[in-house]
């Protein structure tokens, strides 16, 4: 589950921040998930989340710094 989670969130990271990005059936062939799903997971997403995809940058870096502290660099 968190593969789908991770690039549904990537997908819409790039829509949101990039002026071009590539579509959905792109991410889905990436993400190993049908393109079906991948539309579905992006609905689902974004209304989990009210359509707000901005972050502040106090919050990126707060949870940024919650994630880097779990990873072990080999």
């Amino acid at each position: 589950m968190e593969n789908r989670f991770l690039i549904t969130a990537v997908m819409l990271a790039a829509k949101f921040y990039d002026d071009r990005y590539y579509n959905n059936e792109y991410y889905s062939r990436v993400g190993g998930i049908s393109k079906k799903e991948i539309n579905q997971l992006e609905v689902e997403f974004l209304n989990y989340i009210n359509f707000n995809l901005y972050v502040e940058p106090e919050l990126f870096f707060k949870y940024r710094d919650k994630i880097l502290s779990q990873v072990k660099i080999c």
